[in-house]
């Protein structure tokens, strides 16, 4: 068993944001192995107090890796120099670069997609790749009479080809082509985010078209899933969402077909094909959806997607601590 001190967001009332949602996860599902402490990064004065009386043999750092974080993360590593530091950079975009970063290197940084291991080794970090999870007995397959249910409990047309996306709402996440979507005969369901602000002119042009643009926190979102015909995700800003979408996962898990583009760590995870189609192109898109329409394919994504179980995800971490306290990491 080890001590360990998780330090990220959680003073929150919601977690509908990638990277604070991963850290919520970790600490939950290794909480039931380990002795665990949260610790949210905005307590500095806690932080310092609190960490050298725990006295963790490991304190893991779940933010994305800007500048102020590594500072911090160094800061708050000093304060006990005998544990092992773990930074899991789910969102690494605005990566600070530099000879100069290696002050700030931990003892091992978790990866995702190829491109951030390449840049982190480039600088001498040391790393191990670390996927991001799902809850496979919360997001789960639902028969036709209860999507039917479903729809009606949200006035949803039981008719149309219902098409999703869950996340923020804003430009880098390349939204518009559900306007294309929707104006195929679709409906469009966009789920925003309530952490983070949704940009006005986006949220009008999609409304204008016909979507639903729902902005607010769902508790039970898994029905938003269940009450859906297919997931898509247009998504190619590498710093508009984490490298391993959440919301991909839950819709996998969820057996729902999804178009996505091949964002981050995707395409080094799952391989195309059983339900999962990569976009080569936006012209792509209405093509696909016309295929899965036709009922002509067989849709298998929970199946790709059980091995990333949250608590498969905890055993591989669990594995990553055990020898990096044993300085096995290469």
């Amino acid at each position: 068993m080890f001590r360990v001190c998780f330090i990220g967001h959680y003073n929150l009332k919601h977690y509908d944001e990638g990277v604070r949602n991963v850290g919520f996860h970790l600490a939950e599902e290794m909480s039931n192995r380990h002795e665990v402490l949260k610790l949210d990064i905005k307590d500095m004065l806690k932080i310092s107090r609190t960490v050298k009386k725990f006295n963790p043999e490991i304190i893991h750092y779940i933010l994305s890796p800007t500048l102020i974080g590594l500072i911090s993360a160094k800061f708050f590593s000093a304060l006990n120099p005998s544990a092992k530091s773990v930074i899991s950079a789910p969102n690494p975009g605005y990566f600070p670069m530099g000879n100069w970063m290696s002050l700030f290197r931990p003892d091992l940084v978790l990866v995702q997609s190829r491109q951030s291991e390449m840049m982190f080794k480039s600088m001498g970090y040391k790393t191990k790749f670390l996927p991001n999870g799902v809850d496979i007995e919360k997001f789960v397959p639902v028969s036709e009479s209860v999507k039917k249910r479903l729809r009606d409990k949200y006035n949803v047309d039981r008719d149309k080809f219902v098409v999703l996306h869950v996340g923020s709402i804003e430009k880098g996440r390349n939204l518009k082509v559900l306007k294309r979507v929707q104006e195929h005969g679709c409906q469009v369901i966009v789920v925003g985010s309530t952490t983070t602000n949704a940009e006005e002119k986006i949220c009008r042009e999609l409304k204008r078209s016909g979507c639903l643009v729902w902005i607010e926190y769902f508790r039970n979102i898994e029905e938003i899933y269940a009450l859906s015909d297919a997931y898509i995700f247009p998504v190619n800003n590498r710093f508009s969402c984490i490298e391993m979408p959440l919301s991909i996962l839950e819709a996998m898990s969820c057996n729902l077909p999804v178009i996505s583009t091949r964002f981050g760590a995707l395409p080094r995870i799952f391989h195309e094909g059983g339900g999962l189609f990569y976009l080569e192109s936006e012209e792509d898109i209405i093509r696909t959806i016309e295929l899965i329409n036709s009922c002509d394919i067989e849709v298998n994504t929970r199946r790709k997607v059980l091995p990333y179980s949250w608590e498969n995800v905890a055993k591989r971490l669990e594995t990553i601590y055990c020898d990096l306290m044993n300085e096995e990491i290469q």
